[in-house]
């Protein structure tokens, strides 16, 4: 199904929670909205359903025009953040309920036992809800959206619940299911690892307004302006006054640009972080922190000399 928004504006009395949003969205595209909370992502995602009315705007899905039709008429499915199963059924009632008007309890039974099989959790079909963990409700929320095979998926932020680990394993389940399925997916997340992970394209929301859109690596290596710099990325750019490079304005300057131990600049150390294979370098530069990748660690307040290979900016008023 593509997806096309067409100038679509929602307030909630004096605050813009969409302004003016326009967007294209492939057919079997994985779309990640990034932002900020209260950055008007999930606002989008319900608008999409049709859990929301929008104040101007047309929501256009397959070349039809579905503002107005309701979230039953949509072909669409949503995974909340909390999941939202029932907690007095068993995981076979949950996922039979979203069918019940149209196929029979047979034919029901088989098609969620097909879907459990897929996803693993089969043998979870008379527990209930308490008594399984969150990656599991995670898997019965997913194979519930499946039942009403949709043309459609929108996710709200459903790995919020879930530990590190989880996270990792449950980003290749549902890039899995989309792709197996060849099914539209809108995912909304504040996290940028997850949204550099999983997405064919991103937004970055801000305010209600769409900031930028584009492939992960185009979003990263070529900012739009400030807030994106400070948001996307992990870590996100330092900011900061390109004074110490002749440059007026502020500038951003991603870790991996930094080459400590080369070149004439010189800043002070002020924090090491161990990542894994490599450092976080925290360098105080006139006043003003940057943070730099290393190879080994270096010592919490020795002078050190760098280079710097590349920046965004200038930006003169922060935008």
């Amino acid at each position: 199904m593509s997806v096309e928004i067409k100038g679509v504006s929602k307030r909630y009395g004096k605050v813009v929670a969409l302004d003016e949003i326009k967007l294209s969205i492939e057919k079997g595209e994985f779309f990640v909205i990034l932002g900020p909370s209260g950055s008007g992502k999930t606002t989008l995602l319900r608008v999409l359903a049709g859990l929301e009315t929008v104040d101007r705007g047309e929501i256009i899905l397959d070349g039809r025009d579905v503002t107005r039709v309701p979230a039953s008429r949509r072909e669409v499915a949503m995974v909340f953040q909390n999941y939202a199963l029932y907690p007095h059924k068993t995981v076979m009632e949950n996922l039979t309920m979203p069918v019940e008007s149209e196929m029979s309890r047979e034919e029901a039974r088989e098609l969620a036992e097909s879907i459990a099989r897929k996803l693993n959790i089969a043998e979870l079909l008379n527990r209930y809800p308490n008594e399984l963990s969150g990656g599991q409700q995670q898997r019965v929320a997913l194979a519930r959206a499946l039942m009403k095979r949709p043309k459609l998926f929108l996710m709200d932020e459903p790995l919020s619940n879930l530990d590190a680990i989880q996270r990792i394993s449950a980003r290749k389940l549902i890039k899995d299911i989309q792709r197996d399925n060849s099914i539209t997916t809108v995912y909304v997340t504040h996290d940028q690892v997850e949204a550099m992970a999983l997405a064919d394209r991103v937004g970055i929301m801000d305010s209600g307004r769409l900031i930028q859109v584009g492939t992960p690596e185009e979003v990263y290596n070529n900012v739009a302006n400030d807030f994106v710099a400070s948001f996307f990325g992990n870590p996100p750019m330092s900011l900061l006054s390109g004074e110490f490079l002749g440059i007026k304005g502020r500038i951003g300057i991603r870790p991996e640009d930094v080459v400590i131990g080369e070149g004439e600049l010189r800043g002070r150390v002020s924090e090491v972080e161990f990542w894994g294979d490599r450092y976080l370098v925290y360098l105080e530069i006139n006043g003003s922190e940057m943070r730099a990748f290393h190879g080994s660690r270096l010592r919490v307040g020795e002078q050190v000399r760098f280079t710097v290979r590349r920046y965004s900016g200038p930006w003169d008023d922060g935008k």
